[in-house]
């Protein structure tokens, strides 16, 4: 599936006015796309279902032409009705979809989107399990971010030849980089309409045009002396497709991607062939007010402060990112680890069909909609799972199959906080199954709290187990302490800014040193909105930016760190 394109062959109408919604037996204007929850008092626990109109004027002109309407992110259970009839059902959160309704030519159409967030411990990210209530979240979430509805992306209509492209694959993991040898492969889906016709494909100065006879045609490229896709030069490369009937184009598109290698080897992480550390941050896509709506003002200013700091990455915790947020890190060169909306993932999860057939929808939407991203160098298929159940292996074993199945290319990994030494228990029972070994931990937080000399011990063990048990690359994907900007402490005391400063600086340092950590990510960016718990007081304060990205004394120990 592609994201909708206004170009010369192809129209899109963002569908951005202020809808209607109609929930407590009112009906009154809300924002798209935006979360319900701040933009009325009375919605912010509300679960739905709400209802979402629009009225859409669909002229004549558009009736003998393929008409898609696409959402980019729902949340998360949402039914699509136009003119009454219902177009989609669709029960995956953060991710887009697609139909192709019947509609009225000539005449305005009601649509109606019916959007449920019910936490569930049959949805994902999931709701509390039977049995949590007393000691659980509210509202009832089984993991630590604030549980957003509505429509939180942009939802488009996009109108085009009915002989039109449907998907591009683009692949380069056999590109020499020693040699500037960038070896493309492209992979055309495209609907029957255009069989018979020619197709035009072109990566820089390099096309290729030959006549379609399948819905689905390949193309190799040889790109010599090419510019390879890097941090310190994220160089694009247009690829454009077009659709030919005679000496004219019936259907164009373009993406811009980088010719780039992403391997391993036992200790690191390797772009092009040289040895890469992520450094970074895991983050949330949340604000005051849009909730987990897109932001693109937001996204600038991250991406400013990304570069401030000296990072180079971030992980989509814990959930699919905004399309225009990797857009951003292929252009500005930042690596991302793609995660997938399973958090929350316990014992129930893994004996029950009707969820291995969802994660499995999900790493499939997720690759298919990311594939083509430069920046894009790992999937997590989960975030902190139980797994160390016996249950959990099989399960994640079918999810890492999953991800290799849609893409060979990048290596994919499952984010594991169940401890490893001995001393601490364990163990994790599907961390074998996956090629980068990815762990949370939060000594000196958690547990062992404000003892930091102590946490750094704990790390270390833990680290030099990890790598002697597998033999792999390990990232440190989260760890951290709250502070709440303001509060201070002389000797460094928890929820203070000095000790998140020095909690951060001396657990950084004990990961750094060793030559198999390929990347160490702080949680968090930037504090969040969390459901009530006793523990959080109205946020997660371990961001080293406030939640108004003003930055704390943990973000200058970074900088101090990271931009040597």
């Amino acid at each position: 599936m592609l994201r909708p394109q206004m170009n010369l062959c192809r129209s899109t109408v963002e569908l951005s006015n202020m809808w209607k919604i109609r929930a407590h037996g009112k009906e009154r204007p809300i924002a798209v796309s935006a979360s319900w929850n701040d933009q009325y008092e009375d919605l912010f626990f509300e679960e739905g279902p709400v209802g979402y109109i629009y009225d859409l004027d669909v002229p004549y002109e558009w009736k003998d032409k393929r008409v898609r309407f696409y959402f980019s992110a729902v949340n998360t259970k949402s039914r699509v009705y136009v003119n009454d009839d219902l177009a989609i059902f669709n029960n995956v959160g953060y991710l887009p979809f697609e139909c192709h309704p019947k509609l009225k030519y000539g005449s305005t159409n009601k649509i109606r989107v019916e959007v449920e967030n019910k936490l569930s411990k049959d949805d994902l990210p999931a709701g509390q399990m039977p049995g949590f209530e007393r000691a659980g979240n509210f509202p009832p979430a089984n993991f630590d971010f604030f549980p957003y509805g509505g429509i939180i992306r942009m939802p488009y209509v996009e109108i085009s030849s009915r002989a039109s492209v449907l998907n591009i694959n683009f692949r380069c993991d056999k590109s020499v980089p020693s040699q500037k040898l960038g070896l493309a492969e492209i992979t055309i889906e495209m609907t029957d309409e255009c069989i018979g016709k020619n197709i035009e494909v072109s990566i820089g100065d390099l096309t290729n045009t030959k006549k379609i006879t399948s819905a689905k045609e390949n193309f190799h490229f040889e790109i010599k002396n090419a510019r390879f896709w890097d941090l310190d030069d994220p160089y694009l490369y247009e690829v454009k497709v077009r659709i030919l009937s005679g000496d004219e184009s019936t259907d164009e598109y373009r993406i811009k991607t980088g010719i780039r290698t992403i391997s391993l080897d036992d200790r690191h992480m390797l772009l092009n062939g040289k040895p890469v550390k992520l450094l970074g941050f895991g983050k949330h896509e949340e604000f005051p007010v849009e909730g987990q709506g897109t932001f693109k003002p937001l996204i600038v200013k991250d991406y400013d402060l990304l570069r401030w700091i000296g990072a180079n990455s971030f992980r989509t915790s814990h959930y699919p990112y905004s399309e225009e947020w990797l857009d951003m890190a292929d252009e500005l060169g930042f690596l991302v680890i793609d995660e997938a909306p399973h958090v929350g993932l316990e014992k129930y999860h893994y004996e029950n069909e009707k969820t291995v057939d969802l994660c499995v929808e999900d790493i499939k939407r997720l690759i298919d909609r990311d594939k083509n991203h430069p920046s894009v160098i790992m999937w997590s298929v989960a975030n902190e799972p139980d797994s160390a159940h016996q249950k959990s292996d099989g399960f994640f074993k079918k999810l890492y199959e999953t991800a290799k199945e849609c893409d060979p290319t990048r290596p994919t990994t499952m984010v594991s906080c169940v401890p490893f030494c001995e001393k601490s228990g364990g163990p994790d029972v599907a961390m074998k199954h996956f090629d980068v070994i990815s762990v949370n931990r939060y000594y000196g937080w958690y547990n062992h709290q404000g003892k930091i000399e102590e946490a750094e011990k704990l790390l270390s063990d833990d680290l030099d187990s990890l790598y002697k048990t597998y033999k792999r690359p390990v990232i440190l994907t989260e760890f951290g302490a709250d502070a709440i900007s303001g509060f201070h402490a002389n000797p460094a005391q928890m929820f203070s800014e000095e000790y998140q400063s020095e909690y951060i600086e001396k657990l950084f340092k004990v990961a750094n040193e060793k030559d198999f950590v390929t990347g160490i990510h702080v949680w968090a960016f930037a504090d969040f909105k969390t459901a009530q718990n006793v523990h959080r007081p109205l946020f997660n304060y371990k961001g080293v930016f406030t939640r108004d990205r003003n930055p704390k004394m943990a973000a200058h120990t970074l900088k101090r760190l990271w931009r040597r």
